[in-house]
């Protein structure tokens, strides 16, 4: 039922392309943008985001219409920015690293402990050497609209982790990316390759040892019922980005355009309080749930991730340096 509700959709998604390149220009409905959620409607974000597509609409003057899908309704992230590439009219949530299979570049924004503060992304982003990204980006069919700050990544495990040494042997649950291996390598882990989905049976009956993650999403997935203890490392201050296909922003009139540019730069500032906030809310509840925080001894940590754009010769060469100078 749900693969065919899914089939329903992407062809939904797929004759409303149709029909918008169908129309003509002097055409005043507004074009319609459906916006692919990873998050569930349940989550704490999940009104940001509402707030956000309802900012596209005012600002666009009648131009846009933007609807929300949780939980990936639409189809899986990785499929969308696929079916996006291609002209469909679909705004898709996405952590950076997934742009490496367009631009391995992008994936430096995930890169354990290279952004040290949610200021940074935006800082990053406006900086010719994501300009120059984002201009290779567009020639395969895409388009950054906002890349804001998610949340700070720690460590959720039975041990209480004091310094790398402390992960030896542990097996660490990551999302089967080449990015996502090397952060838990980086935590001196071993890494366990599993959907999110499956965090929690993967944590309860032991495939994996420990997890990490946003304190909101430790919270949200309760995954904290199966770990007491959250190590404060740190090690990468998440970013999540809004995108689109680059054939329908340039199919869109000036009003839609000068919308989706304004108010996705606006974001990167706006969302740092709210999800600073939130954090500091999830923790504090995390803590009446009985959950042991602990600072961490970051320089061994430090001195990993030093060595993991060698594991990247597909980067531009100095790439990642250029990154860490734009931030120091």
């Amino acid at each position: 039922m749900l693969k065919f509700t899914r089939r329903v959709v992407a062809a939904s998604v797929a004759a409303s392309l149709a029909m918008s390149c169908a129309l003509p220009a002097f055409a005043q409905s507004p074009t319609l943008l459906r916006m692919n959620m990873v998050v569930s409607n349940q989550d704490k974000t999940y009104p940001l985001w509402q707030e956000f597509a309802k900012e596209l609409e005012a600002a666009s003057n009648g131009t846009l219409k933007v609807e929300i899908f949780p939980s990936e309704a639409l189809g899986k992230t990785v499929d969308m920015i696929d079916t996006i590439s291609r002209g469909a009219p679909v705004l898709q949530d996405s952590d950076p690293s997934h742009l490496s299979n367009y631009v391995p570049d992008f994936s430096t924004f995930m890169a354990p402990y290279l952004v040290k503060k949610p200021e940074d992304i935006e800082k990053l982003w406006n900086s010719d050497t994501v300009k120059d990204m984002e201009a290779k980006l567009s020639e395969k069919g895409l388009r950054v609209v906002t890349l804001v700050y998610f949340g700070t990544r720690h460590l959720l495990s039975n041990r209480e982790v004091k310094a790398r040494p402390d992960t030896a042997g542990m097996k660490i649950r990551n999302a089967p990316t080449k990015m996502w291996n090397e952060v838990s390598k980086t935590l001196g882990g071993n890494p366990t390759n599993t959907a999110w989905s499956e965090a929690y049976s993967a944590l309860e009956q032991g495939v994996a040892d420990g997890v990490e993650a946003p304190l909101s999403l430790l919270y949200s997935s309760k995954l904290y019922e199966t770990r007491p203890n959250i190590s404060l490392t740190g090690h990468v201050v998440a970013t999540t980005s809004i995108l689109m296909s680059q054939k329908v922003y340039d199919s869109l009139p000036d009003d839609a355009k000068k919308a989706l540019d304004s108010v996705g730069r606006a974001e990167s500032a706006k969302r740092i309080p709210k999800i600073q906030a939130l954090e500091t809310e999830f923790r504090k509840t995390l803590e009446d749930k009985g959950i042991r925080f602990n600072d961490v001894d970051k320089s061994s940590f430090f001195e990993a991730a030093a060595k993991v754009p060698d594991a990247f010769p597909e980067w531009t060469p100095g790439v990642y340096d250029k990154m860490n100078d734009i931030i120091k």
